[in-house]
């Protein structure tokens, strides 16, 4: 829940698409650097073999909540985009080299400059790839 409400922004509601998308985004990735969010992501994957059943409470409270809150704001924002279909392309665009990179290398860090390029050309990305022509 902390995650959910740390990558949420306080009011996207009256901003265009693609910026209010580039907020959720930033808050998203950084959210998902922070080091005890690393840290806890870790524990999930490694224990999941042993304890499956926490790996799914972890899929089902934590990542389809994240998911849920970029399916609301395409729906609201964005009708014309299948919001249930193309919510997880975003997310996984803007997740990309460095949630990895960061979970294998404690002292990699990522600029704010770095991060806000990343997330809007991932934005940019997808919105080429979900609006219909």
């Amino acid at each position: 829940d902390r995650f959910v409400a740390a990558m949420t922004p306080e009011c996207v509601d009256h901003m265009p698409l693609e910026e209010g998308l580039r907020a959720i985004g930033g808050r998203f990735l950084r959210a998902l650097l922070a080091r005890d969010n690393l840290a806890f992501f870790r524990i999930i994957v490694g224990e999941g073999r042993k304890f499956p059943q926490l790996l799914q409470r972890h899929i089902a409270s934590g990542s389809d909540k994240v998911r849920a809150v970029v399916v609301d704001y395409l729906t609201a924002r964005a009708p014309q985009i299948d919001a249930e279909k193309n919510a997880q392309y975003l997310l996984d665009v803007l997740r990309s080299r460095h949630h990895y990179r960061a979970l294998a290398d404690e002292g990699y860090a990522v600029s704010d400059t770095e991060l806000d390029a990343h997330v809007k050309a991932g934005v940019r990305f997808f919105l080429n790839g979900a609006l219909p022509r």
